[in-house]
């Protein structure tokens, strides 16, 4: 909570989520606790995870928000110490690195993986090691992608997610063509009668001429 009365007590919000995942799991709902930056008493992810573990319910778990993290320089490589069943959610976003109040800054200046200063593939890498294997969410609040259409800026995020899926090398890539056979070589010479002497030579006969470019089809057999 960002509430000036919220209450620093970690039982007593671990006792509030248990309730609250009971309640949840009669509908079928998980609860995903998540740190906000700025949050009164909890703002880091270590933090919030450990409300979690102590609430010990199947229905809540941790949502982990990139910006949140990286924004107050924590170290993510904590976040292998969390079972990834646990990880309910992933939210990514990236930002120019500004020193300026925290909540301003992620309303208005988050942008696409890969467009700001946040190390988004090396924070991806630690959530893939702790065994996430859910969705992955782009929350990005910006002004310029507000005013625009959506059209450009879907295109721009799906952009964005090409690029982290090969640095964290999330896409193999594609396998080799393996040649099967030879439809034809095209030779290029500034001088062609040498090369129609030898291609005579060799057995190769000329049996058309491309009707607009200066070009002439030899076969031999199949060749």
């Amino acid at each position: 909570s960002v509430s000036p009365l919220a209450v620093d007590d970690d039982a007593l919000a671990a006792d509030q989520l248990r309730r609250l995942a009971d309640l949840a799991q009669d509908f079928g709902v998980r609860v995903a606790y998540e740190a906000l930056a700025w949050g009164r008493h909890v703002s880091t992810y270590d933090h919030a995870w450990n409300i979690v573990e102590a609430a010990d319910h199947p229905a809540l778990g941790t949502c982990l928000d990139s910006f949140h993290i990286l924004a107050r320089g924590g170290d993510p490589k904590g976040i292998e110490d969390i079972p990834g069943e646990k990880i309910f959610f992933l939210q990514l976003a990236d930002a120019p690195l500004m020193a300026m109040d925290v909540l301003q800054w992620s309303r208005h200046y988050r942008c696409f993986p890969g467009q700001g200063g946040f190390d988004i593939a090396g924070f991806l890498g630690h959530v893939l090691r702790a065994g996430y294997r859910g969705p992955l969410s782009l929350e990005v609040f910006n002004d310029v992608f507000r005013q625009a259409e959506a059209g450009p800026t879907a295109v721009d995020a799906r952009r964005s997610l090409l690029v982290l899926q090969e640095a964290t090398g999330l896409a193999a890539p594609p396998a080799p063509v393996v040649p099967t056979g030879v439809a034809f070589a095209e030779l290029v010479t500034p001088d062609v009668e040498p090369v129609t002497a030898l291609l005579g030579a060799l057995g190769f006969t000329r049996r058309a001429r491309h009707r607009s470019k200066p070009v002439d089809l030899w076969q031999q057999g199949e060749a």
